[in-house]
């Protein structure tokens, strides 16, 4: 019995070394930076970004910091708040709206990796050798999307809306289009780029606000919607059924892991949050977590 005993508090102290230096090695590796501003921190707030940061940190096993600035940060001010967070960072990714703050930071420090995060918006760039260069992958969360629609559409009416921002309505209709083809749908698309575009409140069997179109929610119909939006899935109005999210925090997994291995230019699928799996069918929510 002592002897037993002797062997699970071994067992035990051992167990809790392996810990403590796992911890230690987790704490002290170079950290992935991810720098944005406070209207940005307001919008997705305080417990989600924590929730997300932890979620990554554990799953690239390094610590994932936010360096928040103010709204009217100056472009050479934001560097030096990089800095203050960490001096020698894994890698800082950059929202293409902080793309002259990314150039100076570079200056400052030419040999660690910059991730420049294009969004689903800047599909003409021009390369920049000195980042990074990741986007949203419209053909993968529009084709997702369209899985969705098709499910929802289920013995309704045929007639699907789906909002978009003009320059990348050509390649998201690709997509949604070739998803309702797959799952054998011929249900009647209609793409809009404003809300003023529909000559009256027709009747779907589900829409896609990607970026356009949000008055619809201001009609208070019964109709199933996809969300293209950074608002907590919490926080989003009733009858939303999936929210697709492509913020910095949710592309910092997939973005980091990249750096790590130098890749130049990459497209990275939005993350998808199913909010009323009991209108979506078991096979389609099976393909949406495949498809990417």
């Amino acid at each position: 019995m002592k002897k037993s005993l002797k062997i699970l508090i071994v067992s035990a102290a051992s167990f809790l070394v392996v810990v403590l230096i796992l911890f230690c090695v987790f704490i002290m590796r170079a950290p992935v930076l991810i720098v944005t501003e406070q209207a940005f921190a307001d919008l997705y707030g305080a417990g989600r970004i924590r929730s997300e940061s932890l979620y990554t940190s554990v799953a690239l096993f390094r610590l994932v910091k936010i360096v928040v600035v103010s709204n009217d940060a100056g472009d050479d001010i934001v560097p030096f708040a990089v800095a203050e967070v960490s001096s020698r960072p894994y890698c800082v990714l950059f929202p293409r709206r902080f793309l002259h703050s990314a150039a100076l930071y570079h200056e400052q420090n030419p040999n660690i990796p910059i991730v420049l995060l294009e969004g689903r918006y800047s599909q003409n760039y021009t390369e920049n050798p000195n980042f990074l260069t990741y986007r949203t992958d419209i053909d993968s969360d529009f084709y997702r999307a369209g899985l969705i629609a098709a499910s929802l559409s289920e013995g309704q009416n045929d007639r699907i809306a789906v909002f978009t921002e003009p320059g990348i309505q050509s390649a998201a209709s690709d997509a949604f289009l070739r998803a309702l083809n797959d799952q054998g749908k011929s249900n009647e698309t209609m793409f809009f780029t404003s809300f003023s575009q529909i000559p009256q409140l027709l009747d779907f069997s589900c829409v896609v606000l990607a970026g356009a179109g949000i008055e619809f929610l201001e009609q208070n119909t019964n109709i199933p919607v996809i969300l293209f939006t950074w608002v907590p899935p919490s926080m989003v109005p009733e009858g939303i059924v999936a929210v697709v999210d492509d913020s910095p925090l949710a592309q910092a997994l997939r973005a980091a892991g990249l750096a790590g291995d130098g890749v130049r230019n990459a497209l990275i699928p939005s993350n998808f949050h199913v909010l009323d799996r009991k209108k979506i069918d078991k096979d389609t929510l099976q393909k949406i977590k495949n498809t990417w």
